[in-house]
C-alpha cells in the first residue's frame, strides 16, 4: 500500500532509520498520513488543521463504535467505478480487474493474494468486499 511506494529506493544506512521504518510500518502511519491527505485534497477545507483534528476525531469515534468511518468513496462511487469496468453490462468483472480496483483503492496489501480462480466477481460481491476490506483498513489505524 502507500508504505511501500513512499518508501521504495530507501536507502536506510543506520539501525535507527531501519528501527523508524519498521515502526510507521508496523502502525500504518503512512497509510494512514495518504488518506488523511487525500482527504484534504478531495474536500479542500478553508482550516485544513481543524480538518485533520475533526477527521482523527471520527475516525478515534468509529474505531470504538465501528460506524460511520470517514469514507472518500461511497456505495455509488463503488458502484460507478464497477459498471466502469463492465462496460458491456454484463454484471461480473475478472479477479484480475477486481485486484487493480483494489489497488487503486489502497485496499490491497502487498502479500495479499487475490484467488484468480474465481470465473468472476459480481456487483454484489464487489460492492462488499470493498466496504470490507476498507472497514478492515479504517480498524489498524
Amino acid at each position: 500500500m502507500a508504505f511501500e511506494f513512499l518508501t521504495r529506493g530507501l536507502e536506510l544506512t543506520s539501525s535507527r532509520e531501519r528501527e523508524a521504518l519498521l515502526y510507521l510500518k508496523k502502525h500504518r502511519i503512512l497509510d494512514l498520513l495518504v488518506h488523511l491527505t487525500s482527504s484534504i485534497l478531495f474536500h479542500r477545507p478553508d482550516k485544513p488543521r481543524e480538518f485533520l483534528q475533526d477527521m482523527l476525531s471520527r475516525i478515534k469515534i468509529a474505531k470504538i463504535t465501528s460506524v460511520d468511518f470517514p469514507y472518500l468513496i461511497d456505495d455509488s462511487n463503488l458502484v460507478s467505478m464497477f459498471e466502469i469496468m463492465d462496460p458491456t453490462n454484463q454484471g461480473f468483472i475478472t479477479p484480475v480487474q477486481y485486484k487493480e480496483a483494489l489497488k487503486n483503492l489502497g485496499l490491497l496489501d502487498s502479500d495479499e493474494v487475490i484467488d484468480e480462480n474465481l470465473e468472476v466477481i459480481t456487483k454484489d460481491y464487489f460492492r462488499k468486499d470493498v466496504a470490507r476490506k476498507t472497514l478492515k483498513m479504517w480498524l489498524s489505524f
